[in-house]
Parts: structure tokens; C-alpha cells; sequence
């Protein structure tokens, strides 16, 4: 008696039409915007702060343009920038800061004298303080510095912040040290000649508008 035998195939798993294909999507974009406003927060230069969101300078304008609140943002965050720049500069003007000391074209560094157990300051056989450079928490050398003020600095912002009492002042005065004198017809002859120009510059406007 004859059999008949039969072969059983298998398809690899998903393979076949009834699988499904897993699917990477789109990533999503990237919110540029609060990058944008630590950014001014820091450095108050839009080209630094459209480089660091990866955007140019026309992306943020219109950002700004079509959004009141995000421009508000912007403008606080770039006061906030200010505010740094104020400080650091007040920091340097009043506080002052280490600069660091060059003798003879080389970096001077910071030495301290050596001392034995008990803490008193070693001395060779001429009587000289042994010393040794002075080392930083990670090992580098640390240099000579001296505390310098920008007096500069100082005038400006004295100038910005007391307006009336620092503020430069230019006194003119006439003959021997009298008021000066304006004479009626030369006066309207300056107002005239100052509307005559006007009218010019509105004129040519003009002309280039149409």
C-alpha cells in the first residue's frame, strides 16, 4: 500500500503579509526657543544666541514678530544679560581683579617659603628664605597676580547711574564770561534756513517713493 507524505513548510516569522513593519518615525523638532533665551540670559548678542539654538538671526525675527509673548521674553532676557554685563563690570571697576604679572616677557609665578616641622621658615647657609613655587589644587603652578580697578569703568557707570552729578557738562558763555547774545534777525534766519532744509529732505523723499 502506497503512502502518500507530506511536506509541511514554515514561513520566518514576519514574513509574511499578515507582519507588521516597525517604523522609525520623524524625531521630533527640537525647541529652540528656551535655548534662545538662556543663551541671551548669558550673552546679550542675538548672533551667539541664534548660533547656540542652531537657527539664523530671520528665524528669531520672525519668531519674535509673530509671537508678543515669546518677543517679551527675548527683551527680558537680554536685560537679564545686561544686568551680568553691569555687574561683572562694577566687579572690575570697584572690587577689582587679579592680573597676572609679566616680568621680562615670561608669566611670574607665586612662591611661598618652606618650612620645617616644627613651622619655622627654612633658610640656606647665606641666611636666604628657601622658597617653592606654589601649586594649585589640580598641580599647576599658580601665578603672581596683582589686584588692578578700572577707574574707566568707573566713570561710566558713576556717569550712567548719578547723571546729575557726574554727568559732563559743557558751559558756553558770550563775551567776558556773559550770557550770550542771539541777535533776532540772525535767529529767524536759522529757523528759516533749518525749514528750508526740511522741505527739501521731505521733497526728495517724495521723489524716491514713487
Amino acid at each position: 500500500m502506497a503512502t502518500t507524505s507530506h511536506k509541511t513548510t514554515t514561513k520566518p516569522a514576519g514574513r509574511g503579509p499578515a507582519a507588521k513593519e516597525k517604523r522609525v518615525g520623524n524625531p521630533k523638532p527640537v525647541d529652540w526657543r528656551p535655548i534662545v533665551l538662556e543663551a541671551l540670559s548669558r550673552v546679550p548678542v542675538v548672533r551667539e544666541a541664534c548660533q547656540a539654538a542652531g537657527i539664523t538671526r530671520m528665524t528669531l525675527w520672525r519668531a519674535r514678530k509673530d509671537d508678543p509673548d515669546f518677543n517679551k521674553a527675548v527683551e527680558d532676557a537680554m536685560e537679564d544679560g545686561i544686568d551680568c554685563a553691569e555687574q561683572e563690570a562694577f566687579r572690575r571697576a570697584v572690587t577689582g581683579y587679579e592680573e597676572p604679572v609679566v616680568h621680562k616677557g615670561e608669566l611670574a609665578w607665586l612662591y611661598e617659603p618652606v618650612l620645617d616641622e616644627k613651622g619655622a621658615i627654612q633658610r640656606d647657609e647665606k641666611g636666604d628664605v628657601i622658597v617653592r613655587p606654589v601649586r594649585g589644587p589640580d598641580g599647576k603652578l599658580v601665578p603672581l597676580t596683582i589686584r588692578k580697578h578700572s577707574d574707566q569703568l568707573l566713570s561710566l557707570i558713576l556717569r550712567g547711574r548719578r547723571k546729575q552729578v557726574y554727568a559732563e557738562r559743557i558751559e558756553q558763555t558770550g563775551a567776558g564770561g556773559g550770557p550770550i547774545e542771539i541777535d533776532a534777525t540772525k535767529r529767524a534766519a536759522r529757523v528759516a534756513a533749518l525749514m528750508a532744509a526740511a522741505a527739501q529732505r521731505k521733497a526728495a523723499a517724495g521723489d524716491h517713493g514713487e
